[in-house]
């Protein structure tokens, strides 16, 4: 049966059992649970998503992606780079009641990088001053963590780290209640705008606003994320008005497009790519990797098979995140891949292997792309598995080419240069890619303070890396909202954790 029919035929059947709507409660919907409410644990979207509504960090982001002041009222970087000192507000409590202390902060960031904890987010923290003998048991506390007062905090690296202060922004680097931390995992011990009531695993997260918090609460009375599972599903809930905020699957787009809900779209900042193993044969060719970008209707795949839901990717970086935006270098020309196949002694004879995680819901796309390879006479077959056999394979160097995406931690160039394309990163994780030029100006990159001249070393480095060709540079993903007519105040944020639903109202049509 045609989809959009399904989804037709399961709102009707809602539409039968509708309740009244509550105007107190925005709901919406998550495709699966999360892991837990310890910060520690955030290194899912999802998971991430919660902890910033819950919690508070020194730092954040907000609707632009500009950093703002949160628990911190304002900091500053000495000239060396080396070291921030943060201000603290006064007037900040749990929801126990107890007020946050600077000792929480401190021992918040302690707890991450405690070996006894676990945590395998303690790259945001280990370039603090002494972290390394704290990690391996050396040292009993942080040298480089400094409690100046009880509103001051200073936080010592051992070198010149600029994006150090997004890593404080990260979910994982929350500021918890300390009294609180063997609990975590089952119920947030924080100070953010909303409060758990209740988690029903599998079932629904209800979260109430904070009426004390140290800024103004949310408008909004409570939040109530379902989770489920099923796209259609979803669906259905919005269309009976179950659902007052929506994520349209970008195989549904056409269905929607036709209705007059709201809709609001936001670019993403990710990447989704074919990554080649540069390593060895035959794709240290770089002649190779380039006829392999060359070789894709990329236009033809967005329009008929993703319902333009996406942008093509000119390079690894989102557009946003780069200083001048290049025009394609790899616009679809299979004339050229040719040419490059014979100059690289490939000659129709060079048959491969593709490898992709099995819960891929993209598998009519990749079949596109083998036949774009076909004709030119690359053989690509589709090797699938599970997603853990998958990532292992991934990390091991095991496949020649593999798909995968990309999502911003933080909004910086930085930020999809060095895990993809530092040799320290690639070499041990990824597909084994080595530039010691591009290696430089990462490096340079992570040193230097926003600046136009650290701009410019983005788009350089951007601009050596599509040169060489280590992926097959795909598309950077859209993502469309719709909100039921009751609802004001929605803006959805390219960064996941800076939605913190604070603006929303829902209100009785007029």
């Amino acid at each position: 049966m045609f989809r959009p029919i399904r989804i037709l035929i399961l709102s009707l059947l809602f539409l039968g059992c509708v309740k009244e709507i509550n105007y107190e409660t925005l709901t919406t919907a998550y495709s699966a649970d999360i892991r837990g409410f310890d910060p520690a644990f955030a290194t899912d979207i999802r998971t991430g998503k919660i902890i910033s509504l819950v919690y508070d960090n020194l730092v954040r982001y907000d609707n632009e992606m500009n950093l703002v002041p949160a628990l911190a009222q304002r900091w500053s970087v000495d000239t060396s780079g080396k070291e921030y000192t943060f201000i603290i507000r006064n007037n900040v409590h749990f929801h126990d009641g107890s007020q946050l202390s600077i000792l929480d902060i401190a021992k918040s960031f302690q707890r991450i990088l405690d070996p006894n904890t676990a945590s395998p987010q303690t790259w945001l923290l280990d370039r603090i001053a002494g972290a390394k003998d704290f990690m391996t048991g050396k040292a009993d506390s942080l040298k480089g963590l400094i409690i100046s007062n009880d509103s001051t905090i200073v936080i010592k690296l051992d070198k010149p780290f600029a994006p150090f202060i997004q890593y404080l922004a990260m979910p994982a680097v929350a500021i918890i209640n300390i009294k609180e931390s063997k609990s975590l995992s089952q119920a947030p011990g924080g100070s953010g705008p909303w409060k758990l009531e209740q988690w029903e695993r599998d079932g629904e997260i209800i979260l109430s606003r904070n009426n004390k918090y140290w800024d103004n609460p949310p408008k909004t009375e409570k939040i109530r994320i379902r989770i489920l599972s099923e796209v259609m599903t979803q669906s259905a809930e919005f269309e009976a008005g179950s659902l007052d905020i929506l994520e349209v699957p970008k195989s549904e787009m056409k269905y929607w497009n036709q209705y007059n809900y709201n809709k609001l779209e936001i670019d993403e900042l990710n990447i989704w790519y074919i990554g080649m193993n540069c390593s060895r044969p035959p794709f240290n060719d770089v002649r190779l990797r380039r006829a392999m970008n060359y070789a894709i209707d990329r236009e033809k795949i967005i329009h008929t098979l993703l319902d333009n839901s996406v942008t093509i990717a000119n390079g690894p970086l989102p557009p946003q995140l780069v200083y001048e935006v290049d025009k394609p270098r790899y616009e679809y020309n299979p004339n050229r891949a040719i040419q490059l196949l014979e100059e690289a002694g490939f000659d129709n004879d060079l048959h491969t292997e593709l490898y992709v995680a099995g819960g891929s819901g993209m598998f009519h796309v990749l079949e596109a792309l083998q036949s774009d390879w076909e004709k030119v006479g690359i053989t690509v077959d589709i090797k699938r598995s599970d997603w853990n056999v998958f990532k292992t394979s991934v990390r091991e160097g095991k496949p020649d080419l593999y798909y995968l995406d990309w999502f911003a931690d933080y909004p910086d160039g930085e930020n999809f240069l060095y895990p993809l394309f530092h040799s320290k990163e690639s070499m041990t994780k990824r597909n084994r890619f080595f530039d010691p030029e591009i290696d430089a100006i990462i490096e340079k990159i992570q040193q230097l303070t926003n600046s136009v001249e650290r701009q410019q070393l983005i788009t350089k480095a951007n601009r050596m890396v599509v040169d060489a060709a280590p992926w097959v540079f795909l598309w950077h993903s859209k993502t469309t909202y719709l909100t039921r007519e009751w609802i004001s105040g929605f803006e959805p944020t390219s960064i996941f954790n800076a939605n913190r639903y604070m603006n929303i109202t829902k209100n009785p049509p007029r």
